[in-house]
């Protein structure tokens, strides 16, 4: 058996980082690996080389109309490029050869764009907008629009569903709507047999397991490149680092301190508790696994446990919601990592299983004195959601709280990270 390479307690945390940090990390480009330009220079060399054209994933504008119209316009793009991905590029004129800038003013524009993603398309789609000001005037220039591959789509704007063509948005037909929803459907099912098959492997009482898959990938095993890293360990080891958030990891087993590096078949692992082997002796092991297919399989202890109020009582099933919460919180981050540091996935699927759960009470409910609180009515949990990567990014806690929240309110918790 491989030994385990092991680091203790050496994090850069995520909460050290300094506001400059931050701010550069929220504005990473939602669609990793892609063109990404930043300066009027990245669009004229872009223009001068024959790479600024309309096509599946690029649109461009000569600038955004005025009122409802230009509202109407600009939703049908939103809900178009939310089926595969792509960018809208304002302040490009295409009639022109090569497509040359047109200037427009800034002023309120990237807000505007914002708000008619969020309020004219069903369902709201979130897009992400950055202004490359003109060397000549800064109150002008380009704006750079965008819109990650939503794991909703497809999605609506005054009635009717789009999708993209080669160079232009069509509506799509009721056939096409109809097998895009029957589609999505099987496959958050297929997600979760996915992660029960990982429980059902380790076979341990009180385990949970969560997962994280992209759903949209042009690379068959995008983590390759991660496992096959000869200074793989130095790369987990930052992106350990880069996911934790401190006070969200006041529980064991997390991840984020004394913890091993150790391959896996289907990847390489962070783990800790394993020194025996893989889910072997004790209960406070927890994984990490980043397979090469790309997807995180995240498998912890202490999910469901039992516990003593005072040494003369019986002990009583509790689950923890630290644990829970905390290990889906490494992992939403994690996965963000991973997309931006390999340039893969602009949509996640994340999926949560907890096995044992019949008759446990919240453990909060136990130390605040109510040790017969609502014990939870059903044998297990299960919970699917999809982020794109701009909020597994920017609000990876809005993740969290979809997976968590139903099973919170199954126990009467009032639970919150970091409490």
């Amino acid at each position: 058996m491989e030994r385990p390479v092991i680091i203790l307690n050496d994090a850069v945390l995520s909460d050290d980082l300094s506001p400059q940090q931050r701010g550069s990390r929220r504005r990473m480009p939602i669609h990793p690996g892609r063109w990404a330009p930043a300066t009027e220079q990245d669009l004229r060399e872009a223009a001068a080389n024959g790479l600024l054209e309309e096509t599946h994933y690029l649109d461009l504008k000569r600038e955004l109309k005025p009122g409802p119209s230009g509202n109407k316009e600009i939703a049908k793009d939103i809900a178009a490029f939310a089926l595969d991905g792509g960018t809208i590029l304002i302040g490009i004129d295409e009639d022109t050869t090569p497509p040359s800038l047109y200037p427009v003013p800034l002023d309120g524009l990237a807000e505007r764009i914002e708000q008619v993603g969020l309020t004219r398309v069903d369902e709201p789609v979130q897009v992400r907008c950055r202004s490359i000001p003109s060397a000549d005037d800064a109150t002008l220039g380009s704006l750079v629009v965008e819109v990650a591959a939503s794991a909703r789509a497809p999605h609506m704007t005054d009635g009717r569903f789009y999708g993209r063509g080669d160079k232009t948005n069509r509506p799509l037909h009721t056939a096409e709507v109809e097998r895009l929803l029957t589609s999505r459907r099987a496959n958050r099912a297929d997600a979760l047999a996915r992660a029960w098959e990982i429980h059902d492997d380790i076979s341990r009482t009180g385990l949970m397991v969560a997962t994280a898959e992209p759903l949209t990938t042009t690379q068959d095993n995008p983590l390759e490149a991660l496992s096959a890293d000869d200074d793989w360990i130095n790369q987990l080891n930052a992106i350990r680092t880069s996911s934790t958030v401190r006070e969200h990891q006041n529980f064991a087993p997390n991840l984020s301190e004394a913890i091993a590096f150790q391959r896996r078949a289907s990847g390489v692992a962070l783990t800790r508790g394993m020194y025996s082997g893989r889910f072997l002796g004790g209960s406070d092991a927890a994984e990490l696994v980043f397979e090469e297919s790309g997807r995180l399989a995240l498998a912890s202890d202490r999910a469901v446990t039992t516990f003593k109020p005072r040494p003369s009582d019986e002990a009583i099933a509790v689950m923890l919601e630290a644990v829970i919460l905390g290990q889906v919180d490494f992992l939403v981050r994690a996965a963000a990592q991973v997309a931006t540091r390999y340039h893969f996935g602009a949509s996640w699927r994340f999926c949560l299983v907890v096995a044992d759960t019949h008759d446990a009470i919240a453990y909060t409910s136990v130390t605040h004195g109510f040790s017969d609180g609502p014990p939870y009515t059903s044998n297990a949990y299960e919970r699917v959601a999809d982020a794109s990567l701009a909020d597994m990014t920017d609000a990876p806690t809005t993740i969290v709280d979809k997976l968590t929240a139903p099973l919170l309110r199954g126990l009467a918790s009032r639970f919150t990270l970091g409490q």
